[in-house]
């Protein structure tokens, strides 16, 4: 196998590379969404004089927010720009080699759940409103991805499960 095809050495990524990686994902994906969907949505506005439909905000930050993840997941080096600050990368677990469109789609989507579930967790726990069933069951769902990072031999999130992904070190 020549060296351009070679792949990398890799061992199962830990915890706190993966969660720094996430933040750090997120602080470059709200830089990307200002600049992507927010300053024109607001110039549009301002220029227009009335307000872009909610709908259409909302799917223009989906948009912007797939095609980096998705972007970097499969079409660029199988991890995105927080991922490689940590060595990171995600890969098929079966081939080892980059998720396959529908993989990377599984997995954004999966993971992005996970985040609107924590991020309604945090918002019940601010209001103290304990008794809500969405509180239960947004913060089930973060705690059964992380159950199945101690179940799963790959140690895989909920999201990779289904995308049948992994996270893994780089050492080269």
């Amino acid at each position: 196998m020549s060296e351009a095809t070679a792949r990398p050495k890799a061992k199962i990524a830990g915890f706190s590379p993966r969660v720094f990686s996430s933040l750090y994902d997120l602080i470059i994906l709200f830089a990307i969404t200002f600049l992507f969907v927010a300053l024109p949505i607001t110039m549009i506005e301002t220029t227009m004089e009335g307000s872009v439909a909610k709908w259409v905000q909302n799917l223009l930050f989906f948009a912007v927010s797939y095609a980096y993840y998705v972007g970097f997941w499969h079409r660029g080096s199988g991890a995105t720009t927080g991922m490689r600050t940590w060595k990171l990368m995600v890969a098929d677990i079966d081939t080892g080699n980059k998720p396959s469109l529908v993989a990377a789609s599984i997995r954004f989507l999966g993971f992005g759940i996970t985040l609107i579930a924590i991020g309604t967790t945090m918002i019940y726990l601010k209001t103290g409103n304990f008794n809500h069933i969405f509180f239960w069951l947004s913060s089930l769902l973060p705690v059964a991805s992380m159950f199945c990072v101690l179940i799963t031999p790959h140690k895989q999130t909920l999201h990779d499960v289904l995308a049948r992904t992994s996270v893994y070190r780089v050492y080269t």
